[in-house]
């Protein structure tokens, strides 16, 4: 069930709520040419920071915003078309791509939704995880990610956005806990890092592609 936001904007969730107390956000600009995003992380969706984190690794940029009280954390969730901040714009428009993490709720079964406009990095990204043995589905009912407003889609070549059911989130993880505010990384599976090395992989991929290309228009111009 699709709940509405309380609040507009990510501005009005600051205004309202304390930093630090109520949400946090972490954020690494590497100045690189990829920006890896939960926008609904810490207990709002829960498992999804740690998602976003390992696949930014210590080679892509992140942004991680989190709510840190369980009971009360969907009060700061923003809709990806409306999430705006000043760090995540800098980054963002300094990328080529973005992959963001989020998680749809509860859906039966362990299923992962993929949306964005970047059709070459979707098709990457999907090609990916089914090798890894995860189920998806690139042509989702619901939350496809293709509002060009979507955060996702305001890098230079538009993103990819990884929609995870709870059930799927769960089975990456090697307990019950998927997020503790006081920073403690939950444990993962190998699962887990079978859904990052996917990811990786298509993104590498898709840099392979992008220098491949370069060279080819740079060989073009100078004949």
């Amino acid at each position: 069930m699709i709940v509405a936001d309380k609040y507009p904007s990510l501005f009005a969730v600051k205004q309202r709520f304390v930093a630090g107390k109520d949400y946090r956000i972490g954020s690494k600009d590497r100045g690189s040419w990829a920006t890896i995003v939960s926008p609904h992380g810490g207990y709002i969706e829960a498992g999804t920071s740690a998602i976003a984190r390992s696949i930014a690794g210590k080679t892509y940029n992140y942004f991680d915003f989190q709510g840190l009280r369980p009971e009360s954390a969907k009060d700061l969730h923003v809709t990806a078309t409306r999430f705006r901040d000043p760090v995540l714009s800098k980054m963002l428009e300094s990328s080529l791509t973005a992959v963001s993490v989020h998680g749809m709720g509860t859906c039966s079964h362990d299923v992962l939704w993929l949306g964005g406009l970047n059709v070459e990095l979707k098709e990457l990204v999907l090609a990916g995880l089914r090798e890894h043995g995860f189920i998806v589905d690139p042509d989702s009912p619901r939350y496809r990610g293709e509002s060009p407003a979507n955060l996702v889609n305001l890098a230079r070549l538009k993103g990819v956005q990884l929609e995870l059911s709870d059930e799927l989130i769960a089975s990456l993880f090697a307990g019950k806990r998927l997020y503790s505010r006081w920073g403690r990384c939950p444990k993962t599976n190998q699962r887990f890092a079978d859904l990052v090395a996917a990811i990786q992989q298509a993104l590498g991929q898709y840099e392979r592609l992008l220098v491949g290309l370069l060279s080819a228009h740079r060989d073009a111009v100078v004949r």
